[in-house]
């Protein structure tokens, strides 16, 4: 990672100004196409959440602000940051999974299969150093339209993303992502470009999955 100075940091008006307030984040949701992406993986049988991780994964490491961070007052641009995941439990609770960002969806999903196989195993509720993260929270039983998470005032500059239930539109198939970011280090014109790269990739499948 490296240190930003802050005193020729472009938006430090911002930062300074969202920083310190009751709630610094804001929350939004976009319905993304997947309707190439459904058929694409269907027909290679790769799983839905793990196609879709690694396209969010992506999307949000080409975004620099959606890489920044702010530890013990200071600002850091992390060269990568790896996804962390909830996963269901048995009993109906949850794990935190940690995992890893890998240019090869390939080896990708093998990591990350065996990541949540071994938290379904042994459960994961620490509270490690996070920051070089990211987190998705998987949601398949409904679709939202919006959706707000908890904030921790250590890691509340992690940006937050939720994948819902998907849905027939007319000859497209939607699903809502949501995505939440401290807005002392993100704007909506970031969180587009997240949204942009997003798209892009679920209408080329075969570009970023073969």
């Amino acid at each position: 990672m490296q240190k930003i100075d802050l005193a020729t940091y472009k938006r430090r008006g911002m930062l300074e100004a969202f920083k310190d307030r009751d709630i610094p984040f804001f929350s939004t949701t976009s319905h993304v196409d997947i309707t190439n992406l459904k058929k694409f993986i269907d027909s290679h049988k790769s799983g839905f959440f793990l196609a879709i991780s690694f396209l969010i994964t992506k999307s949000v490491n080409l975004i620099p602000e959606l890489r920044h961070r702010i530890i013990d007052g200071d600002l850091f641009e992390f060269s990568r940051v790896d996804p962390g995941y909830t996963v269901l439990l048995d009993d109906e609770t949850f794990s935190f999974c940690d995992s890893s960002y890998v240019d090869s969806f390939k080896a990708y999903s093998e990591l990350s299969a065996a990541k949540i196989k071994a938290v379904k195993d042994c459960p994961d509720h620490g509270f490690e150093e996070k920051h070089h993260m990211f987190f998705i929270t998987n949601i398949p039983w409904f679709s939202f339209t919006s959706i707000v998470h908890p904030y921790d005032k250590k890691y509340g500059y992690i940006p937050v993303i939720a994948i819902g239930k998907y849905f027939k539109e007319g000859d497209k198939l939607l699903v809502p992502i949501g995505i939440q970011v401290h807005h002392g280090l993100v704007d909506g014109i970031h969180v587009g470009k997240f949204y942009q790269n997003l798209s892009n990739m679920c209408y080329s499948p075969e570009v970023w999955l073969a």
